[in-house]
């Protein structure tokens, strides 16, 4: 259950590549390196910048549709990499959303409008544009029951990444600007292993319960697709 036109779904994708680089490009600077480091730390920015590649792959798979006019089908690796796209933009939608906004949470140093704007982009804009595109444009059926489980190798490497990075980074970056901890439930040094585990853990059952949530919509949609609608539009034509 999909628009199979390819014109259509290029059209839409090449607006949510560039919206998406938009977003991206708003939180980097051409000349501010410690501002990359520390933007680029963030699970926002990483989830953003999986989907834009996702994006870009999708945009490049359209272009071979209308060059060979004809529906190809994509690869296993594509949806598989689709679907972790939307798992983890739809974690950083609800993560910004319920926990982080409770707490002032902010990846800029102020809270001028400039800021919001970016977050606007980053948080909300980006995965809205992700599960249209997902509901739209993408053959459904297309994950299989164990992906939510390896979707999660992306928050996992993103765990491991930002706990080694901030334990032995050198404490005098912090002078220069440098964060250790991206975010305040990741700073081991100050709440503890045991504090960081525990967020851990239930980030991760949020994350299997999430994924299989996508699952199921995909599986779902896919019957509605092959055993009503096909059957009913053979019947009628």
């Amino acid at each position: 259950m999909y628009i199979k036109n390819q014109y259509v779904s290029l059209t839409y994708r090449l607006i949510f590549l560039g919206l998406c680089g938009y977003g991206i490009m708003r939180h980097l600077s051409v000349s501010d390196s410690i501002r990359n480091i520390n933007m680029l730390s963030y699970f926002t920015i990483q989830s953003n910048i999986l989907c834009f590649f996702v994006a870009l792959a999708s945009v490049v798979h359209n272009f071979i549709e209308i060059r060979k006019d004809e529906i190809v089908p994509y690869t296993r690796a594509m949806l598989f990499f689709r679907g972790m796209s939307i798992l983890v933009i739809t974690i950083t939608f609800f993560t910004y959303s319920i926990v982080l906004t409770k707490v002032g949470f902010s990846m800029n140093a102020n809270s001028s409008p400039m800021m919001t704007i970016n977050d606007l982009f980053v948080h909300y804009m980006i995965p809205i544009l992700a599960w249209v595109d997902f509901i739209l444009f993408q053959p459904k059926p297309s994950f299989k029951r164990k992906d939510p489980i390896k979707w999660l190798i992306a928050p996992l490497i993103y765990f491991v990444f930002i706990l080694i990075k901030g334990r032995y980074m050198d404490g005098g970056t912090t002078l220069v600007g440098l964060k250790r901890y991206p975010y305040y439930f990741l700073d081991a040094e100050k709440y503890g292993y045991a504090f960081v585990f525990k967020y851990a853990i239930v980030f991760l059952v949020v994350c299997v319960v999430m994924g299989y949530a996508i699952w199921s919509l995909d599986f779902i949609f896919g019957m509605i697709y092959t055993k009503l609608i096909c059957p009913l539009w053979k019947k009628i034509s």
